[in-house]
């Protein structure tokens, strides 16, 4: 159970808590007031009297040393208490260069505090978790130097996932999806570098990247698939833009850019965004996606229902595409649930008139439930892996089909 916010009395000379003692909680003065003190030699030495609005105590409850000094309530004070718990979490899903710079301030401040004090030696379990922290902030700082130099070593490349026709079976698009191969050939997970990529700010010019190689690549696709399949329309490519790209509209200059010098008509784009960048901002978003628009490309939403209130944001953006998420596509044939929660989606998308990809298609049950929903498109692992270029172009040249019965 999560720990609660809650408040604290204390009568006038009361402890609150002692020198040396743990500390596990900071405290929130609402009303009275607090003397600091330490004992030098067996003199008291008074540090400090504080009152309403100011807080003691953070400092151990941040480091979890043992408390530099003794509180007492000089009037009766009441206390909101800070618990720990409260403040872990974030301070550890916060960027370990920032959690560094705090510690080892605060462990300057100790050593400074310990010398006036005639404590000489630091304790040894806060040296072991600044050293720990320190550990996790130069992790960081490799990481992102790694992620840097990839781009510059051109160690990062496009694959791309077939997105099918469902009612006929052939080959309606691509996504594509960046991948990073390193010098010893290995790849390292999306999972892993994406995010970082996020917080770093480096997605922008990673973006860039994906949009202008998919749609060079684009040219090849869409020459090959026109010789071999004549009587079909030409492939679209989709491709992902992240929020931080869209966040500052100077971008959507330059992605229009990338898209003009292509050479690929706008009609044959689709750009791929997720619910967030609606939710967080949802009037900077309707002015980055029409500014998007103008450019003549497709909006698709990504990963649909996933955990935003997506229903309200629908009929306020100019979207063209709905894609539902695997999570929905891969239970829809194992409870009635998931049959009916992907079903809504597609028949709210329908209402819409927007065009349905369904994405994590493992069965060809699925497709062909998917299909009878009334879903346009669909794309996974029973139709094609995400594919290197050549290998793409391999399989157009195939002119291979998936059908449902298949």
């Amino acid at each position: 159970m999560p720990e609660m916010i809650y408040s604290k009395q204390f009568a006038a000379g009361e402890t609150i808590f002692s020198m040396g003692e743990r500390g596990r909680n900071a405290y929130f003065i609402e009303k009275g007031e607090v003397e600091v003190f330490i004992d030098r030699d067996g003199e008291k030495v008074v540090l400090a009297h504080i009152g309403k609005g100011d807080i003691f105590g953070e400092m151990s409850m941040i480091d979890d040393a043992p408390r530099s000094a003794t509180v007492t309530a000089t009037k009766d004070t009441e206390v909101i208490v800070i618990e720990r718990s409260q403040v872990l979490q974030p301070l550890q899903s916060a960027n370990p260069m920032m959690n560094l710079l705090l510690h080892v301030v605060l462990t300057r401040f100790r050593d400074a505090q310990n010398q006036l004090s005639g404590i000489r030696a630091r304790s040894a379990d806060v040296g072991n978790s600044l050293d720990e922290i320190r550990d996790l902030a130069f992790a960081r700082i490799n990481s992102e130097r790694n992620l840097l130099q990839a781009l510059d070593d051109n160690e990062f490349e496009m694959h791309y996932q077939p997105i099918v026709a469902l009612d006929g079976g052939h080959i309606a698009g691509f996504e594509a999806l960046i991948r990073w191969r390193q010098e010893d050939g290995g790849f390292v997970s999306p999972v892993e570098f994406i995010p970082l990529a996020e917080e770093t700010g480096l997605i922008v010019e990673i973006g860039r990247f994906a949009l202008e190689q998919s749609l060079r690549d684009h040219r090849s696709l869409s020459a090959t698939f026109a010789e071999i399949c004549p009587d079909l329309p030409v492939p679209f490519m989709s491709v992902n833009v992240s929020g931080l790209q869209l966040s500052r509209l100077p971008e959507i200059d330059i992605l229009k850019q990338i898209i003009d010098d292509s050479g690929v008509p706008p009609e044959h784009v689709k750009l791929e965004i997720t619910e967030s960048l609606m939710v967080d901002n949802p009037e900077h978003a309707a002015d980055a996606l029409r500014k998007l628009k103008q450019t003549g490309v497709s909006i698709a939403i990504d990963d649909f229902g996933t955990g935003y209130s997506s229903l309200s944001y629908l009929h306020q953006f100019p979207l063209d595409t709905l894609k539902i998420d695997r999570a929905f596509v891969i239970n829809m044939d194992k409870t009635d649930n998931g049959r009916r929660i992907t079903a809504s989606i597609a028949h709210l998308a329908l209402a819409l008139e927007m065009n349905i990809v369904a994405e994590g298609i493992e069965e060809a049950p699925q497709m062909a439930a998917l299909c009878d929903l009334g879903c346009h498109y669909g794309q996974g692992f029973h139709m094609s892996r995400p594919l290197p270029f050549p290998d793409a172009q391999a399989l157009i040249e195939s002119n291979v089909r998936w059908h449902p019965d298949a």
